[in-house]
């Protein structure tokens, strides 16, 4: 970790090519966090750095520590592994033009690598004990108060105007990650009722639920607070709060495409026809829907850095994008730095909330997402892979390789890649025409699926985990059945056939072919 840091520092300062930078590191409340924030202090201090210690604190708010004043930093580190296991840890960087880019984070490692053999060939010391200078910097109350007045401003209430969320119950449940600061500090200081909240004090092991709004448990603690105390809205954070998911009031989960779909809905609002990017796991209802209020739906790559940096790309061609959301809760705003904050996509959904009673509409936040009409089937699988973790990547990307050969060569009957490779398209989304194949990241796949007597009902998606030595597969169809018939054709035409059971454990895709369930 100290290596890392050290060169991180040194990147930017090659960067800003001067001599002295300032860095900010924050975490999330991980048990590994103070140890660890040691060894990445000594590596900031060794490359020449001035540090800044936020303590607990956000990803979005880290970010934020580069162009807030008075903090303005020059690079930030968040400290966190979101939702994965308390046991695991890392590193976010940021510079004040955002996150960095994998070509970026893979340099920095390079750099890491190497003085980390050359330390462990010498027995150099790896923490500098009691020669690192940190400055400590309380960041999440301006981040909380820059919230705060975002809302005070937008609403700009008739009547209450410092406290516009004055009546209004609002549920938080922040897992016991690092999300509590939006109760006390942005909430209840504007008036909200957040009795009954869960889960507010940071603790590092988690011990209630993982947090993160994709969580059955989450969501279902969540919306039993929202009904046992009528409240008007209910929200979960993921551990470091750059992602969120929702409950309104007559406990509607919101997450995923309706998450996507609720926050089209508010962002068409504001600008008609703009064009919103999600990954291509999202579902043809949601096209739909996008459609209709009449914007434009870019379908990219799975990785919410892939999806916001193509809403990057597509507004520097001149393609107004204001909204990147991926399924699983990162979004972020053209008019907040392109960046994927949690907190304030639910600030953006608050306001509306109180625009709408402002405006007598009783129905509440649901109401904005009544014409999402859902698949009648979904599901998410795993298919481990059996190799030495080593050469995982390596496997899994074939593996996908080779179904794509296999569709390409027909021997799925019924089954279409799309023109793009990596963008499937459909009535009104956006062709891909500006990524060249060296850009396409051929490890992930959408097919269409069809028959003669439905027409196209249902669509595969595999890719490779990020995270995990396994391939993830995610089905939806139109018919009942639909998705039972599709793990069929996979593992009878391809799985079995291919030959890949030497490398992959497909057990789980086998019993739901087989059950269904």
């Amino acid at each position: 970790m100290e290596a890392i840091a050290e060169s991180f520092g040194e990147w930017v300062m090659e960067k800003k090519e001067e001599e002295k930078v300032r860095v900010s590191l924050g975490r999330d409340p991980r048990i590994s966090g103070p140890r660890l924030s040691a060894a990445v202090f000594a590596g900031l201090a060794r490359a020449g750095c001035e540090v800044f210690d936020l303590g607990l604190a956000t990803t979005p708010a880290c970010f934020m520590s580069t162009v807030l004043a008075p903090f303005s930093y020059d690079a930030s580190i968040m400290m966190t592994a979101s939702h994965l296991p308390y046991t695991r840890n890392g590193l976010k960087f940021f510079t004040r033009r955002g996150g960095l880019s994998s070509s970026e984070v893979e340099e920095i490692c390079d750099r890491a690598a190497v003085k980390y053999v050359k330390r462990k060939m010498t027995g150099g010391a790896t923490v500098i004990n009691g020669a690192v200078s940190i400055t400590k910097v309380d960041l999440m109350s301006a981040y909380a108060m820059h919230l705060r007045t975002i809302i005070m401003e937008r609403i700009n209430h008739p009547l209450h105007y410092q406290t516009p969320l004055q009546g209004f119950k609002v549920i938080v449940n922040a897992g016991n990650g690092s999300g509590g600061f939006f109760t006390w500090n942005v909430l209840e200081p504007l008036g909200a009722d957040t009795f009954g909240s869960l889960n507010l004090d940071p603790d590092g092991t988690f011990p209630n639920h993982i947090p993160n709004p994709e969580d059955p448990t989450a969501m279902s603690l969540t919306v039993a607070a929202v009904l046992t105390h009528q409240a008007h809205l209910g929200i979960v954070f993921d551990t470091d709060v750059d992602r969120s998911g929702i409950v309104d009031a007559t406990g509607t989960i919101i997450n995923g495409d309706k998450l996507i779909a609720l926050m089209s809905s508010i962002v068409l609002r504001e600008h008609p026809g703009t064009t919103i990017v999600t990954d291509a796991r999202t579902s043809v209802a949601l096209t739909k829907f996008i459609t209709n209020l009449g914007g434009n739906h870019c379908l990219y790559r799975v990785g919410y850095r892939n999806v916001i940096d193509k809403g990057v790309q597509l507004n520097k061609d001149s393609v107004e994008t204001h909204l990147m959301m991926e399924t699983t809760g990162h979004g972020a705003l053209k008019e907040n730095y392109f960046l994927d904050d949690g907190a304030y996509m639910v600030v953006k959904i608050i306001i509306e909330m109180v625009r709408m009673k402002l405006a007598g509409i009783e129905e509440g936040i649901g109401a904005l997402i009544k014409g999402l009409e859902e698949p009648l089937e979904s599901v998410e699988l795993r298919l481990n892979i059996t190799t030495p973790p080593k050469y995982a990547k390596q496997k899994g990307s074939e593996v996908v390789d080779t179904l794509k050969k296999y569709i390409q060569d027909g021997q799925l009957h019924g089954w279409d890649l799309d023109s793009c490779g990596d963008c499937w398209v459909s009535e009104g989304c956006l062709v891909d025409t500006n990524d060249t194949p060296a850009a396409v990241d051929a490890h992930m796949y959408r097919a269409r699926v069809w028959d003669e007597k439905h027409g196209e009902y249902g669509w595969v998606h595999l890719r490779q985990s990020v995270h995990n030595p396994n391939i993830a597969l995610n089905m939806q169809s139109s018919l009942h059945g639909g998705c039972r018939g599709m793990a069929r054709v996979l593992v009878d035409k391809f799985l079995i056939p291919s030959g890949l059971g030497e490398v992959l454990d497909f057990s789980q895709v086998e019993s739901f072919a087989a059950k269904g369930k």
